[in-house]
């Protein structure tokens, strides 16, 4: 990883897990199959937005840090399936090893698949339990018109003729 050169990537977005946005690029990690963000997984019968929880948990891991990609030197509209590090992490085994994304058939993160599968790790794990969390609060109600505190059907009145004395709290003024 030392002698790995590629391209860095400041300030990447992550629209889904491995997937990356940055500096005018589109890339997607090789050796991965994407989790889309929409996607849901099953868990006893009771399905769970898997697909928003992976793309949560890849945004934390890059938490806004300069991603290396073997990408060519200019940016283009197209997705480029490139592999990925930050740091001396790669992108793609960090996903497949948390278990954030599928390995790809025949790709380098076939083992390190299975060994999330069957830890039960990420999308192949059980729905997040909810029960720690306090209830959801109450939709708001539709605004009630306000009351006027003001009556517009009374007419101003001219003030009277009053003499007017100073405040009783103020100094007299001086010469």
């Amino acid at each position: 990883p030392d002698d790995w050169n590629g391209t860095k990537l400041f300030q990447p977005v992550a629209p889904a897990a491995g997937m990356i946005e940055a500096k005018g690029y589109s890339v997607a990690i090789s050796g991965i199959d994407i989790v889309r963000q929409d996607e849901t997984c099953a868990d006893g019968g009771k399905s769970w937005t898997c697909g928003s929880r992976a793309r949560t948990a890849f945004r934390a891991f890059l938490r806004g840090r300069a991603v290396v990609c073997a990408v060519p030197p200019e940016g283009g509209r197209d997705l480029i399936a490139a592999e990925c590090r930050v740091g001396n992490q790669d992108v793609g085994q960090w996903l497949i090893e948390n278990g954030w994304a599928r390995a790809a058939e025949g790709g380098p993160y076939v083992e390190a698949g299975e060994k999330a599968r069957t830890a039960m790790k990420g999308i192949f794990g059980p729905a997040p339990s909810l029960a720690g969390l306090p209830p959801a609060p109450a939709p708001v109600a539709a605004a009630q018109p306000t009351q006027l505190i003001l009556d517009p059907s009374a007419t101003a009145t001219p003030p009277t003729e009053t003499t007017a004395t100073p405040p009783a709290d103020q100094p007299a003024p001086s010469e």
